[in-house]
Order: structure tokens, then sequence, then C-alpha cells
């Protein structure tokens, strides 16, 4: 008689759901490379200012733990300079994994089986599509996507977690405790 164990070692469609766990770094090395970065890549900003949440990021780039990240917080604190400039860079100087963002009112179907990483910037902008009379969420559909496939989620959104729970369903929400949140706070750059 076949055994439970023989089962895990002779199902090849049968694998379990591992999620990618990356250290990037040391936190000194890391830090350093996310203030580079930023001065590098928002120029709008005349002088840098380090958030006490960014450290929270550069602490989940030293160690994901698996996890994907949502970064919240008003409009003009860095979360999108961070989301498509900043931890790419760092990605691909330490992985050389080329991450990209989509913004999520422009998302569409999501890039299968393309790279470990469903990457969404300012969730919450993203409306409902209408495909031959079917509604599509976009967004829903890739969080779903990300969870099915074991693939590392990063978010921005502008919405307070009371806006997320009114706008996304349970399944949603559900699925985005995959992630560390980081809620940034402070006084709009663009002041």
């Amino acid at each position: 008689m076949r055994t439970i164990e023989d089962t895990f070692k002779n199902a090849d469609f049968l694998q379990p759901k591992v999620y990618n766990r990356y250290k990037l770094g040391l936190r000194e090395e890391i830090k350093e490379m996310f203030i580079k970065s930023f001065e590098y890549y928002d120029r709008t900003v005349d002088k840098y200012e380090h958030l006490p949440a960014y450290d929270e990021i550069i602490d989940w780039m030293v160690d994901t733990k698996g996890r994907g990240l949502m970064l919240m917080g008003e409009c003009g604190l860095g979360k999108s300079t961070i989301l498509n400039f900043v931890i790419p860079a760092i990605f691909r100087t330490r992985t050389n994994k080329i991450l990209r963002s989509v913004p999520a009112k422009e998302l569409g179907a999501v890039d299968r089986n393309k790279a470990p990483f469903i990457i969404i910037d300012d969730l919450g902008t993203e409306s409902i599509k209408n495909d031959y009379g079917t509604k599509i969420d976009a967004v829903a559909d890739a969080i779903s996507y990300a969870e099915d496939s074991s693939k590392t989620l990063l978010i921005t959104t502008n919405l307070t977690p009371k806006a997320l729970k009114e706008r996304y369903d349970e399944r949603t929400l559900d699925r985005l405790r995959k992630c560390k949140v980081v809620i940034i706070k402070g006084i709009s750059f663009r002041n």
C-alpha cells in the first residue's frame, strides 16, 4: 500500500507552495544603497529625508522571509519611487533580477510565468474592466495569481486600511496578509 510520503516523493503535479526568500545583504549595506538609490532616482527632492518607515522597508530587503511588501500612506512620501526605482535597483544589484511595476490603473491580464514578482503601483486607482459583459477586476486577479503561483507581491497604495476593506473583498484582503505592511507617515516631499 502506498503511503502519503510515497505520494510526496512521486507526485510532481502536487508541489507545495514555496515563496522565494531573499536576503539582499547586511542592514548597513542595504540602507546605504537605499539612500543612494532614492537620491539618484528622485531628483524632485531637494534634500533626502530618511523617514522611520524606510527602516522597515530596509529590514524587509535584508530578509524578505518569503513575504511580499505593501507600502501604504499619504501622497508624496516616496512610495512609488521606492517601488519603481529603489527596490528594483537593489534587487538588480544583489540578484541580477529585473523588477518592473505596473500602475494599477493600467493593469490588464497578468504576465504569467515571466518573473517571480507581481508589482502593482498605486492600488486603488484601478477601475473594473468590462470584457464582453464580464466584469474583470485586474487587481484582484493579479493578487490571486500571486498567491496561487507563490509569487512575491509588491504593492503601493494611498488607501487607508479602512478604505482597503471597503474597496476589496475578503478573499483579496486575505491574500494581502502575505505581505509585510509598512505605513509611511510624514509631510509630502512635494510641498
